[in-house]
């Protein structure tokens, strides 16, 4: 058993005999979390890593757990060759941080496995991992991760604000109406609601138990993380789960017109 993966299962146990337990149950005996690393980001939220100052991600198969003041832990892995991939680090299964083999990410908690794009290819983990923009640079052997960059087509950050036309976006004129989506500047995915009293509620996506991301499910009409089943309203209170004591998500201040909505990101 390695060292990291010692640690890694010990504080699984000093989480207490039943976390312990169900961590132990399913766990794979030879795969640890990636080795824990620390990066600072420039104004414009971009890490540049040269690549071999870290050992663990300058060999093919290799990875590193990337922790950034401000972003979310990110999952750095490299397939082969000058082929970089970032994903987000933790399960959506039940948010164990994850390891890196055979081109795959693993959890070692519950076996649950992830293709390099973050689809699941192995449950029980039911929910993607996100990836993240990077670009390598092999004659300076850089890797830059954007933390900032955005969903293609979803409107971006201009001052400020997010501008949702109603042209592009008509969903949002009828209560019950959503949007959602990665805009560039903001770097993690937000959505939009039109609620039954003819306002508007915008929230961030993270889940303030431990980072996971929260999905919206039609049925409940409601917003759920996966990990650890907390569950919060479409104005971000949260109504059940661990994340009762870390609090709501992050709301945004959301106006109209006319013309559309706009979503003040600060």
């Amino acid at each position: 058993m390695s060292t990291n993966r010692r640690g890694f299962l010990k504080g699984l146990a000093g989480a207490g005999a039943g976390a312990a337990a169900t961590g132990m149950a399913g766990c794979a005996p030879d795969i640890s979390p990636a080795p824990f690393v620390n990066a600072t980001k420039d104004a414009s939220r971009r890490v540049v890593l040269n690549v071999s100052r870290y050992p663990d991600l300058s060999r093919p198969g290799g990875a590193i757990t990337l922790r950034v003041e401000g972003e979310q832990q990110v999952l750095v892995a490299h397939p082969q060759g000058t082929q970089y991939v970032v994903l987000t680090s933790l399960c959506t299964h039940s948010g164990c941080p994850l390891g890196f083999e055979k081109n795959e990410a693993i959890c070692p908690c519950h076996l649950s496995r992830f293709a390099l794009d973050g689809t699941v290819t192995h449950p029980p983990a039911r929910q993607p991992l996100r990836q993240f923009s990077s670009s390598f640079d092999s004659e300076a052997g850089e890797l830059t991760i954007d933390f900032g960059a955005g969903e293609e087509g979803f409107p971006s950050v201009v001052d400020g604000k997010i501008f949702f036309p109603f042209t592009q976006f008509p969903q949002l004129q009828t209560p019950g109406g959503k949007v959602e989506g990665t805009p560039g500047g903001y770097g993690t995915l937000i959505f939009v609601f039109a609620l039954e009293d003819g306002t508007y509620a915008a929230v961030d996506s993270i889940c303030t138990h431990q980072q996971c991301p929260v999905q919206y499910r039609d049925a409940e009409a409601d917003l759920f993380c996966f990990c650890h089943n907390s569950r919060f309203t479409k104005t971000g209170e949260v109504r059940e789960g661990p994340a009762v004591v870390t609090g709501d998500l992050k709301k945004f201040t959301v106006t109209s017109d006319a013309t559309g909505v706009t979503v003040a990101i600060v």
